[in-house]
């Protein structure tokens, strides 16, 4: 028997908007940290993905649609501002999701 106090785990993943190296008329997002950051407790707070332009809402659905984000789902995610880079980042919170299995 698992015990429900049990906290999901949460991370922290920051995306920078680049312009693709192949094609410059389309921006990409590149993850800065690949593996995200471990979050404690209730993480920053984020507004919901759906107030993203719709751009990036595309682009974000595309990424974390990926095998390797299996389990996992968005929290939150909104601009994020860091003073030491140029460019436009964007921060993502996802928490990992339980499988609920077959009774």
């Amino acid at each position: 028997m698992t015990s429900p106090t049990t906290q999901a785990s949460k991370r922290l993943v920051i995306f920078q908007e680049v312009r693709n190296p192949q094609n410059t008329a389309e921006l990409v997002y590149v993850p800065v940290n690949k593996l995200g950051l471990p979050i404690c407790g209730n993480g920053p707070e984020l507004p919901s993905i759906l107030e993203l332009p719709l751009r990036i809402l595309r682009a974000f659905t595309d990424i974390f649609n990926q095998p390797k984000y299996k389990g996992w789902a968005i929290v939150g995610a909104g601009p994020y501002h860091d003073t030491s880079e140029e460019g436009k980042y964007y921060a993502v919170v996802l928490e990992q999701i339980q499988d609920s299995g077959v009774a």
